[in-house]
């Protein structure tokens, strides 16, 4: 988990997703790599669950179809099945097992056009948003350790 991953996805879900953070003329990280996977997937996690799990019980299905229709009235190409799956899995409501026959790239993909609506959807300010940025970044270290 880099410096350069965190800014990155900052920026992203800062609402300036044309803006790249570059360091030293670098290529900022693709979701290919490993450790933004990661830190996307941590950060999914912990919105989809400050979003749907309320006094430690989640959201019901048609709460989470809504937001997923949502989203997909954006410009982005979201399959609400997977969606559903993903963002279910990440509140706890189907195991992981769920998600075995979703291509890892489709999933991470998804999850980043998801954890962009679901930011967009919690109204964070920048202290929060940055609050936001390093729970997610220990999560995804945790995950890689």
């Amino acid at each position: 988990m880099t410096d350069d991953h965190v800014a990155t996805l900052r920026v992203r879900l800062a609402g300036r997703p044309g803006k790249r953070h570059h360091r030293w003329g670098r290529p900022g990280p693709s979701e290919a790599d490993a450790g933004y996977a990661a830190l996307i997937s941590a950060a999914f996690y912990e919105a989809a669950c400050r979003r749907f799990v309320r006094n430690g019980w989640p959201a019901d299905d048609a709460e989470v179809t809504a937001f997923i229709t949502a989203a997909r009235a954006a410009p982005n190409i979201i399959v609400p099945a997977t969606a559903e799956r993903l963002i279910n899995h990440a509140i706890g409501k189907v195991p992981l097992e769920a998600n075995d026959d979703i291509d890892p790239r489709v999933a991470i993909r998804v999850r980043t056009l998801l954890l962009t609506a679901l930011v967009g959807d919690l109204h964070f300010g920048d202290a929060q948003l940055d609050r936001f940025m390093a729970r997610s970044r220990q999560l995804a270290q945790d995950s890689l350790r």
